[in-house]
């Protein structure tokens, strides 16, 4: 058993320790919600003034002002991103999510295909459900991004000099994005950022109910998928971290396989998730590996966390699949 609260504090701690100071996107979201001329200003791109980022009078690391500046904008953005899909979320008569077909799955299953999906191997079933999964909040994301850019394109086509906030806050992180050598190393722009931060939260989402069964063996469907639901707080942690403390984290407790892709089933001998005190899945402390790369200060945690009921909308896609295909019961059998 594990106290709810160990977690946390043991990662906020691991990452003091390791030379991290967190920086709260929080107030700057504010700033631009009040004013949203903030979001052209040159403050914006140097930290957004956040206290943490000034002390001791040293020069502002420019990796780590980019990093607050884009994941400031990107968490603004994803209140609209939130809304996008949580409307356009493709559901059938049944109000049950319709998943594509993963275009490049090795095991050529259309998750359409309900005797196919109940007739498969397990970690066949895992593969396809995760891949689809992923596939789906791709081709979302992508629309929000259009819808973004086709709002650029209207205020710039007026000519007026008026613009949204939504409009102006994705050209600004275009540009930010553009000019950030730490951005153009790794070669992200927009759309990069955000399906591959929405490939890991579904990954932790899928992670989390094949974890239930493991832990508690003998319940019914229902009462994992109500024990996954109550579980949440406990997991959302994860997305306060630094990248880098999150990867390891994930690669030390058996949720990230060793070839990066999240397709996989979670593996019987994990240990990222343990029972707390009242019966909920938990995060183990005890795989916490400490990590920053040189010159790394500060660090924000996912622009996710800093947007109301976002991870909770993940959570509520995966959970609804695996009780729609009855993944508890194939888990159980395990």
């Amino acid at each position: 058993m594990s106290r709810s609260n160990d977690f946390a504090a043991a990662f906020a701690k691991a990452h003091s320790e390791a030379g991290l100071t967190r920086v709260s996107v929080a107030h700057i979201l504010q700033t631009i919600q009040k004013d949203p001329s903030f979001l052209f200003s040159a403050e914006l791109r140097q930290g957004a003034g956040q206290c943490p980022m000034h002390a001791a009078g040293s020069a502002i690391n420019t990796d780590d002002a980019d990093k607050v500046t884009v994941n400031s904008l990107l968490a603004f953005l994803f209140e609209r991103l939130r809304d996008h899909v949580a409307k356009v979320l493709p559901l059938d008569e049944r109000g049950q999510v319709m998943l594509p077909i993963p275009p490049r799955s090795p095991h050529g299953l259309n998750p359409a295909d309900r005797p196919a999906m109940a007739t498969a191997p397990l970690d066949v079933m895992a593969s396809v459900l995760r891949d689809a999964t992923c596939h789906l909040l791709d081709g979302l994301i992508t629309g929000w991004a259009a819808k973004l850019l086709a709002e650029e394109e209207y205020y710039r086509a007026k000519g007026s000099g008026e613009i949204s906030a939504d409009a102006a806050a994705s050209f600004v992180l275009r540009t930010v994005l553009e000019d950030s050598t730490l951005y153009q190393r790794a070669g992200y722009d927009m759309l990069s950022i955000t399906k591959t931060g929405s490939h890991t939260a579904i990954h932790i989402c899928w992670a989390m109910v094949e974890a239930a069964p493991l832990l508690k063996p003998g319940l019914d469907a229902a009462d994992y998928d109500d024990l996954v639901r109550k579980s949440l707080k406990q997991v959302v942690p994860l997305s306060m971290a630094s990248l880098g403390m999150l990867v390891h984290y994930m690669e030390a407790s058996g949720i990230e396989p060793q070839d990066g892709l999240a397709i996989h089933l979670l593996p019987k001998d994990q240990t990222a998730f343990v029972l707390d005190e009242n019966g909920l899945i938990a995060l183990n402390a005890e795989p916490i590996t400490r990590f920053a790369k040189p010159e790394e200060k500060h660090y924000t945690g996912c622009p996710a966390f800093y947007t109301p009921g976002f991870i909770k909308l993940y959570l509520d896609i995966v959970a609804s699949i695996a009780l729609d295909y009855g993944v508890y019961d194939r888990l159980r059998a395990r």
